[in-house]
C-alpha cells in the first residue's frame, strides 16, 4: 500500500493510457470496421508519446516524477502476471487435436525460426544479444506477449521491448493486407492457406484478421496453428534461461533451479494444465483472457513511458529485415512443409 501510494501518479497514468487505448481500438472498429492495431501495440505508443512530449515546449507539467516506480512496476511484476493469466487459455488438449504432422510443422519451425533469426541478428546485424532474442522470440511464437515474457527472463531494457514490438507489429500489419494476396492469385487451399498464415504471422489478432477473410475453414486451421506456436513459449524461455544462465553460473541445477525457471513461467505453465482439463467454464474463461488482455496493455504503457524514442532509430532497418526474413522463412517452412506431408 505504501509502495501504492507513492507511485499513484504513475499507476493512473499507466491506467489511463490503457482505457485511451481500448477506445481508440473502439473508435477503429467502430469507423472500419476492423481492427488494424491491436490495442498492446497502442498503448504502447501511446506511452512512447506521453513519455517523449518536450513539455518545455508545450508549458506542461510533468504527468509523473522521475522517481515513480510505477512504470517499471507494471512493465515486469504485472507484466508477469498477466503472463500466467494467458496460460489458462492455452490447452495441451490441442496437440491430441492436431495431427502429428502439423505438431511437428508447428514445432520445428519455432525452432528453426528461433535459432536463424537469432544469428542473423546477432551475428549478420550486429545487434545486441537482448535485441536479437526478442525479435526472434516474437516471430517465432507468438508477437507481443512472448516478447514481453521473455524480456522479462532476459531483463531487457525497455527501449529493447519498444524496438522488437514496435517494427514486427507494423510488418505483421503489412502482411495481413497482403497475405490473402496468395489465396486470391494461387491454387492454394484453405487449409493450406491457415497453415501458412498460422505459421508465419506475428501476433494471434493478426493472424484471425490474415486468416478468416479468406474463409472459416482457413481462420480455424490457421488459429490452430498458431496456438500450437503459444504451446512452445514455455519451453523456448526455460531453453533461453537455460543457456544464459549457464554461461554466467557454475552453480548445479539442482541448486539453481529458481534460477534457471523463472516464478511466472512455472505459473504459465500450471495455468496451462488447468486449463487442459476444461474444468473452467467459457464465461470464466473468457474474463480471464480480458484481464490478461488488459494487465497487457498498462504493462505496455508502462514499457512505453520508459522508452527514450531517439533510442529506437538505430536498430530500426536492421530490426525491420530481420522481420522481414523472419516471415519469409516461416512462409517457406509452411510451403516446404506442405510439400512434405502433403496437407
Amino acid at each position: 500500500m505504501i509502495f501504492l501510494r507513492e507511485n499513484i501518479k504513475g499507476f493512473a497514468l499507466c491506467v489511463v493510457i490503457c482505457a485511451m487505448s481500448y477506445l481508440i481500438q473502439y473508435l477503429e472498429i467502430s469507423l472500419i470496421n476492423e481492427k488494424i492495431f491491436d490495442v498492446l501495440i497502442i498503448s504502447l505508443i501511446l506511452g512512447i508519446i506521453v513519455k517523449n512530449i518536450p513539455f518545455k515546449l508545450t508549458n506542461m507539467p510533468q504527468i509523473f516524477s522521475k522517481t515513480d516506480k510505477a512504470p517499471k512496476f507494471v512493465s515486469k511484476q504485472l507484466l508477469e502476471f498477466a503472463v500466467i493469466l494467458l496460460g489458462f487459455k492455452v490447452n495441451f488438449s490441442l496437440v491430441r487435436e492436431s495431427g502429428s504432422s502439423l505438431i511437428l510443422l508447428s514445432f520445428a519451425s519455432v525452432i528453426i525460426c528461433m535459432g536463424l533469426v537469432y544469428l542473423l541478428c546477432k551475428y549478420i546485424f550486429s545487434l545486441e544479444k537482448s535485441i536479437s532474442i526478442l525479435v526472434a522470440t516474437g516471430n517465432s511464437i507468438c508477437g507481443n506477449s512472448a516478447v514481453a515474457a521473455m524480456a522479462s527472463v532476459i531483463k531487457s531494457s525497455p527501449n529493447h521491448v519498444a524496438i522488437a514490438i514496435s517494427f514486427s507489429a507494423v510488418i505483421g500489419l503489412v502482411q495481413v493486407l497482403l497475405l490473402p494476396l496468395i489465396s486470391t492469385f494461387s491454387s492454394i487451399t484453405d487449409m493450406q492457406y491457415g497453415i501458412i498464415a498460422g505459421l508465419s504471422v506475428y501476433a494471434v489478432p493478426q493472424v484471425v484478421a490474415a486468416s478468416f477473410i479468406v474463409s472459416t475453414e482457413a481462420g480455424i486451421i490457421a488459429t490452430q496453428v498458431k496456438l500450437l506456436r503459444v504451446l512452445m513459449l514455455g519451453p523456448i524461455i526455460i531453453g533461453v534461461n537455460l543457456l544464459l544462465k549457464s554461461n554466467r553460473s557454475n552453480l548445479s541445477l539442482k541448486q539453481n533451479i529458481t534460477t534457471f525457471i523463472p516464478w511466472f513461467v512455472v505459473g504459465f505453465v500450471l495455468a496451462s494444465i488447468i486449463g487442459s482439463f476444461n474444468i473452467i467454464s467459457d464465461g470464466l474463461l473468457d474474463l480471464i483472457v480480458f484481464a490478461s488482455k488488459i494487465l497487457f496493455a498498462i504493462s505496455m504503457a508502462g514499457i512505453g513511458l520508459t522508452v527514450n524514442i531517439n533510442d529506437l532509430k538505430t536498430s530500426a532497418v536492421k530490426v525491420s529485415l530481420a522481420v522481414i526474413f523472419a516471415t519469409s522463412l516461416m512462409i517457406a517452412l509452411a510451403l516446404l512443409g506442405i510439400a512434405i506431408f502433403d496437407f
